[in-house]
């Protein structure tokens, strides 16, 4: 019996869906900085300068995750939209190591990016938290 994607998706407990979820922004927000790492030294940059972009990202983090869960538990509107905005943020900053070439030296691109997806992955576990307790 074939069902549409629709139902395959609605037959998914609670649970699992959750599971599912949780997994993926995990990956999104801390799983992909080893392979941007390594892509980096493939394409030209010295381990120090990799190195300094991966902790912008830790460090902003750091700073921000207090603010991030205030902020979340004090939003008047659905905590979701909050989840989706810093996910779709969080990848986009991510995917912008697309745009390194081969050789290019300029490191603000990457050193910017990397800030911004340190605030928004720092919004992810706030708003998986308010959503699993709500």
């Amino acid at each position: 019996m074939d069902y549409p994607t629709t139902d395959i998706l609605r037959m998914l407990s609670p649970k699992i869906a959750f599971l599912l979820v949780s997994f993926s922004l995990g990956e999104l927000g801390d799983g992909l900085n080893i392979f941007q790492g390594v892509y980096l030294v493939g394409m030209g940059w010295n381990e120090g300068s990799v190195g300094i972009a991966l902790s912008l990202m830790g460090l902003t983090a750091l700073v921000i995750q207090p603010f991030a869960g205030d902020w979340v538990d004090k939003a008047t509107f659905d905590r979701r939209i909050f989840l989706s905005c810093a996910a779709m943020v969080t990848a986009l900053s991510a995917s912008a190591i697309l745009l390194v070439t081969e050789g290019n030296q300029d490191r603000v691109l990457i050193f910017s990016t990397k800030i911004i997806e340190g605030i928004s992955a720092s919004f992810i576990g706030p708003c998986v938290a308010a959503l699993t307790l709500a």
